[in-house]
């Protein structure tokens, strides 16, 4: 049984990777084994979002939270030394101007190496000594158009290519095509680009891999967009002139939030903007209390 892989996706800067990891955590913290996949190299992320004291604050997440970042390139050089056993032969190959451009203007070749560690990662059967058997694998994939070229790359190869690779980018194609393999999770910002962006995303996911989105989540709304139509009215009722501005936003809200559950068929989940806490792992906690969302 493969582990499931979930997919937060979406456009750049909506907050998929906040939310990656705090789905990370809090499964985590189940005693599930989870790989969290991040598009950004961990230096990056460490200066962005720290998880200092997490086997303080939450010793079972540290036990079965793994967090990684995965460079194609260095996949296509460890490829190298593998089939060159001699290291000085490797490093000259690695070194040569042929394979830089071979690397870079190959259509899809790093995008598709990606794709097959992931799949490698998922259906990994009988780890080996010192690896591990994930239940979960949450891929906080990079922007809408580069992670739609990712996906279609294994097409690329299956189709006309001939040979091993032919054969590999069938079984990556198979495996993001396969939605039983798959939990789809769209993410956005009450923004119209955003919007935008996400409903294209969802229609290029049903047409070309047969994969629906399973929870919308939208992110860093007001607390009014989750409320419900009762404490809305009573919201409206009770404001005064100095909070129409305020009431008005969450009339926008509440209004682009049907139209997204209308649109995109999908249940919606309000990522409310929340306050900096004592830290970002009580952030990322807070966050993954708030997110009762069913990836098995």
């Amino acid at each position: 049984m493969p582990s499931k892989l979930v997919i937060l996706c979406g456009k750049g800067g909506v907050g998929k990777t906040t939310i990656s990891l705090a789905l990370g955590l809090k499964h985590a913290t189940q005693g599930k084994p989870v790989l969290v996949v991040t598009s950004h190299p961990l230096k990056e992320l460490a200066l962005a979002v720290s998880m200092d004291g997490l086997g303080v604050r939450f010793p079972q997440a540290a036990k079965n939270l793994f967090i990684v970042h995965i460079d194609p390139r260095q996949l296509l050089t460890e490829l190298v030394h593998k089939h060159f056993p001699v290291a000085a032969a490797a490093d000259k190959v690695v070194r040569s101007a042929i394979f830089r451009n071979l690397v870079e203007v190959v259509p899809g070749l790093k995008s598709f190496y990606f794709l097959s560690r992931l799949q490698n990662l998922a259906e990994r059967k009988a780890p080996e000594a010192g690896q591990h058997r994930y239940e979960l694998l949450i891929w906080d994939a990079p922007a809408t158009g580069h992670f739609l070229s990712t996906l279609r790359s294994a097409r690329t190869f299956e189709h006309y290519l001939s040979g091993p690779l032919a054969e590999a980018g069938a079984e990556v194609a198979r495996f993001f095509s396969t939605a039983g393999n798959i939990c789809l999770l769209p993410v956005t910002t009450l923004e119209e680009m955003a919007i935008q962006e996400t409903i294209e995303l969802d229609r290029a996911m049903r047409t070309d891999f047969s994969v629906r989105g399973r929870t919308l989540l939208l992110n860093l709304v007001s607390p009014m967009a989750s409320a419900s139509a009762a404490e809305f009215s009573q919201l409206e009722a009770a404001a005064g002139e100095e909070l129409e501005m305020v009431v008005g936003k969450g009339r926008y809200e509440r209004s682009y939030t049907e139209d997204l559950r209308t649109k995109l068929g999908m249940p919606v989940l309000p990522v409310p903007r929340l306050s900096h806490g004592s830290s970002d792992l009580e952030l990322l906690w807070r966050m993954a209390s708030l997110m009762d969302i069913a990836v098995d």
